[in-house]
């Protein structure tokens, strides 16, 4: 076991999560899953009816604020919109070390023909500027004058970034670097092959635009036939007007055509687009990112467009 893991097995959990760099993203899941857990607890309260709803008059209806599901939604939007929007700004940061990671390993070559041997060529690079890159690399330096190996250092710093690009190349670095030969050489066909492979992807995702952009346009739809059906067409087909729909919540209303309300109609509605909802945003990530991680953001978008949607313009739910 060398220097660094018997450090690092020594040190707490905030300095174990500084080192592995994701002390940030344990501060912001946890201050999301405290108010998170509050609201929860709420909506548990309300179900229960210590916790009444407000009815609040609009046009002909009412807007009911502070139902069970209201509360529970709103610690999924807290979850979901907090992930959602760390993972995006982490994924943005992440896409710039990736365009970067070419020209460090370039430098890197270009050091090893020189004569500088790997740790130096490493301790040279971080001196340099690339950019958002250029912390990561100053961090490995830092690691490596601790007294931790250069395979340990570029190890650490593919789990920290944790890219497909990135773990390919630091692994074949590091594969080469420990058979030795002509590492240059190496360094620079991986660093090309980086290259390469960040303009797939990028060709990719440009052309999965278009995809995430349909997904968006069919939810709108998806909710713009359910507001036509619950402003126009159910009261008219359940002979009921609009405020014994706005009645239905608190007392199950009067039946329409076959004890069918208003209300039962919407309320299904509700929960349809709310599922629909998850389900897309989920599936615009895969299209957007290829992992369903990137479509927590897209649930968190359309979940609580839908939500606004039945709360401010269809009523009584």
């Amino acid at each position: 076991m060398d220097a660094e893991s018997d450090v690092v097995n020594k040190q707490g959990l905030i300095k174990r999560l500084t080192f592995t760099g994701q002390l940030t993203r344990f501060i912001v899941y946890l201050a999301a899953a405290i108010p998170a857990f509050i609201f929860i607890i709420f909506g548990l309260l309300a179900s229960i009816g210590i916790i009444k709803p407000m009815y609040i008059p609009s046009g002909d209806g009412y807007i009911i604020i502070g139902t069970s599901v209201d509360f529970i939604l709103i610690a999924v939007f807290i979850l979901t919109g907090v992930f959602g929007i760390y993972e995006f700004l982490r994924l943005h940061r992440v896409r710039k070390i990736d365009n970067r990671f070419p020209d460090f390993v370039r430098d890197l070559a270009e050091s090893r023909r020189a004569g500088m041997t790997f740790t130096k060529a490493i301790m040279y690079s971080s001196r340099g500027n690339y950019g958002v890159l250029t912390p990561e690399i100053q961090k490995i330096a830092r690691q490596i004058s601790w007294g931790s190996s250069v395979d340990n250092a570029l190890s650490a710093f593919a789990k920290r970034v944790n890219t497909k690009l990135i773990r390919r190349t630091i692994s074949l670095i590091i594969e080469a670097s420990r058979s030795g030969g002509n590492v240059a050489d190496v360094l620079d066909a991986a660093s090309k092959d980086a290259r390469e492979i960040k303009l797939i992807d990028s060709e990719r995702r440009a052309g999965m635009m278009s995809y995430v952009a349909v997904i968006y346009v069919g939810m709108g739809v998806f909710l713009l036939i359910i507001i036509v059906l619950c402003k126009s067409l159910l009261p008219s087909m359940l002979g009921e007007g609009a405020a014994e729909a706005a009645q239905a919540y608190s007392t199950a209303g009067v039946g329409g055509a076959g004890g069918i309300t208003q209300y039962a109609i919407t309320e299904v509605f509700f929960y349809a687009a709310l599922i629909q909802s998850a389900g897309m945003g989920l599936v615009t990530g895969v299209f957007e990112e290829g992992n369903v991680v990137s479509g927590v953001k897209h649930t968190f978008i359309m979940m609580l467009v839908a939500w606004l949607i039945f709360k401010l313009l269809i009523t009584g739910i």
